[in-house]
């Protein structure tokens, strides 16, 4: 007989330990993985959940995996009731410290984390020795809750109120070209001049390709670029464009270390125009947070901060011009 909901048992914890694995991975098989135990002894877990509570919360089939209304409802709570119970038990575990520890598990682009997360590491390692840092570093949408990520790292707030989201840099975006390449193509002057040029460009994962908007002659210019070449990273693009093979879009914080030695420079940027977005470090809306997670939140946004690269005014880009 299952107990009443009104005296937490360890069946219960069970449950949800089960239940959270399953609706993150939307699979037994990997939530018995991650549990190590068998896909069986998720399932039942779950079934006794589903039994105490009243309701489905997941809908599954032979093939098939998905939350229910009431799931989805109770996923983000009970994740964060069951870090919650960690931390309190981590933190009795070595006498009530008060030190932050524990896990943090962060998304973040690739291009981003290869240049500004990774460094400044070292010098969370050294303030905080008990934190032990995940990276996954790639540039798809994530959904925090489901995917059990702490910290995200993107491009644009995101509109959900149980996310807060805090601005490390306007995310501008520049176009460049290596001076071997212009010296061998010539520098465009307007926009149109691009059409006689080896293009390369920003394709997402949804295979559209990312359009250049210019000021010309007063007004709006959208060119959606016939490019040689298409990459899905803008880290990659100003690989590309270091190389010699065409003029391209990458964000100002991947060229800015290339504009500074002269190894890249700026092409038409007076008229081009970059969208208006900005980079932001966004982590689950929460009453309490883990204080494993504010610290990290805490430091990293100190090191954006005073990273000059970041922080570089755009007023001052014009002495990188072609």
């Amino acid at each position: 007989m299952t107990p009443p909901l009104n005296e937490p048992n360890l069946d219960q914890l069970r449950g949800l330990r089960a239940f959270t694995a399953a609706a993150r991975s939307l699979s037994f098989t990997r939530a018995a993985a991650e549990l190590d135990v068998s896909p069986q002894a998720v399932a039942s877990a779950v079934a006794r959940l589903e039994s105490a509570l009243g309701v489905r919360l997941l809908n599954r089939s032979t093939r098939s995996m998905s939350l229910t209304e009431e799931g989805a409802a109770l996923l983000p709570p009970a994740l964060d009731a069951l870090q919650r119970l960690l931390d309190a038990v981590q933190s009795a575990a070595t006498g009530g410290s008060r030190g932050p520890r524990g896990t943090v598990r962060l998304s973040v682009g690739s291009g981003f984390a290869r240049r500004y997360l990774l460094p400044a590491l070292p010098g969370l390692r050294q303030q905080h020795s008990d934190i032990h840092i995940e990276l996954a570093m790639d540039d798809r949408q994530v959904d925090m809750v489901r995917d059990g990520f702490d910290i995200v790292i993107r491009g644009a707030a995101l509109a959900d109120a149980s996310v807060v989201s805090r601005r490390i840099c306007q995310l501008t975006t520049v176009l460049v070209a290596s001076p071997a390449y212009l010296a061998r193509a010539g520098v465009p002057q307007q926009p149109m001049d691009l059409l006689r040029h080896d293009l390369i460009s920003m394709r997402f994962l949804s295979r559209q390709i990312s359009g250049w908007t210019f000021k010309h002659k007063g007004a709006p210019l959208a060119l959606e670029p016939n490019t040689s070449l298409a990459l899905s990273d803008q880290d990659a693009v100003g690989q590309a464009a270091l190389l010699g093979l065409g003029v391209g879009e990458t964000g100002l914080y991947h060229a800015l270390p290339y504009l500074r030695s002269g190894q890249l420079k700026l092409v038409l940027h007076k008229s081009y125009q970059a969208a208006p977005r900005e980079l932001a470090l966004q982590y689950p809306h929460r009453n309490n947070l883990a204080p494993r997670v504010r610290a990290v939140v805490d430091y990293l946004l100190a090191a954006f901060d005073g990273n000059a690269d970041l922080q570089f005014k755009l007023g001052d880009l014009a002495g990188f011009a072609a």
